[in-house]
């Protein structure tokens, strides 16, 4: 039944294979939809998973990090770090930024971080220094790229002007790229002199940070302290709810139309074989033969589309992020087997009208002329 399936597939090859690309183009694009939303998870609460620190304390109705809509005296770092609990406190001042360079706007995620701690800093500096002092900045390897910004080159913002001493990776939040300098130079920048934005963490070995936690809220009036996979997870909510309905109808949209095209083309060979499947069903075939071979050639349909799909996935999500920096594309073993079972379902479900076609076939068309 296989082989008369493919038999009759490739009777037609140049429907055939268009056929199989349109599912694979449907294939791509829920794969490239799935590998972009997890990419886009990863960038934009990994910057606060990987620094070095267990919570985040802010202003009472603090949303995110990029939002970053706090102001903390700098004095409370004192008081945080009287816990013996505490291992270590890092004040942070996060804001978005434009800078200039001659008369192109670069947009920067500025972070103001201490550079003697490192806390809060660029996760790694690729190239250049990584100790930015007064009006010197790190920038992240994307914005580098998209902005055609290197080191040496002055970034000016009023009557500021920051140096470039640093490429950094990790920075990459997806719509905005980080930009680190000491926070001395950006509370004087900012005119922010005895305030920050966050306060970083770290805990002692041993103690639990939900319980240091609650205490902390308690003892400092008009916080809110974060876990750092809570802050991370706020991080992501806030960038991300308004996109993934997006993402889901796009998704919707590829899958029907996979099942278009393979219903249309499985029809349209059903139609034009109505005297073939006469002559089977007058020879002994019964329906349920002929629904096992329409399906065979759905799911061989689907399977070279999956194929092809697959394949220009894997390797445009190698280098698309270099073409436009936002397409930040992973795909996961677990995202391939859902899209494979995708396909199965896309094609089994287009089978189903061409079937019935098939099992209306009167045996007497045989003997027509």
């Amino acid at each position: 039944m296989t082989r008369l399936a493919l038999h009759n597939l490739i009777s037609e090859k140049t429907r055939f294979a268009f056929s199989a690309a349109g599912i694979g183009f449907a294939v791509f694009l829920i794969t490239i939809l799935l590998g972009l939303y997890r990419g886009w998870n990863d960038r934009v609460g990994g910057f606060v998973e990987h620094i070095h620190g267990d919570a985040w304390v802010a202003r009472q109705g603090t949303t995110d990090f990029i939002n970053a809509a706090s102001i903390l005296p700098i004095s409370m770092r004192d008081d945080l770090a009287k816990d013996s609990r505490v291992e270590s406190v890092g004040p942070m001042i996060v804001r978005p930024m434009t800078f200039h360079k001659g008369s192109e706007k670069v947009d920067v995620h500025l972070i103001g971080y201490d550079v003697a701690s490192g806390i809060g800093g660029p996760i790694k500096v690729v190239k250049g220094r990584d100790d930015p002092q007064g009006n010197e900045i790190i920038i992240d390897e994307v914005l580098s790229r998209v902005s055609d910004v290197h080191i040496g080159d002055d970034l000016t913002t009023g009557t500021t002007t920051l140096k470039v001493i640093g490429i950094a990776s990790g920075g990459n939040f997806i719509f905005t790229q980080a930009g680190f300098m000491s926070i001395e130079g950006a509370q004087s920048m900012l005119q922010m002199g005895g305030l920050t934005t966050f306060f970083l963490v770290k805990l002692k070995p041993g103690n639990d940070v939900a319980t240091w936690q609650a205490s902390a809220q308690d003892s400092q009036p008009g916080t809110t302290v974060f876990r750092s996979q809570e802050f991370a997870s706020a991080t992501r909510h806030r960038i991300l709810d308004n996109v993934i309905p997006i993402i889901l109808l796009i998704l919707g949209l590829a899958f029907i139309v996979g099942i278009a095209i393979t219903s249309l083309t499985i029809y349209t060979t059903t139609v034009e074989r109505t005297r073939e499947f006469g002559v089977m069903k007058a020879i002994g075939f019964n329906n349920m033969d002929l629904y096992k071979l329409v399906f065979w050639q759905a799911l061989i349909t689907g399977g070279l589309g999956f194929v092809f799909g697959a394949l220009i996935t894997l390797v445009l999500s190698r280098f698309i992020d270099q073409i436009v920096a936002q397409f930040i594309v992973l795909v996961q073993p677990l995202d391939i087997l859902f899209v494979l079972l995708a396909t199965l379902v896309m094609a089994v479900g287009a089978a189903v009208l061409p079937a019935r076609r098939v099992g209306a076939v009167d045996p007497a068309v045989v003997f027509r002329g």
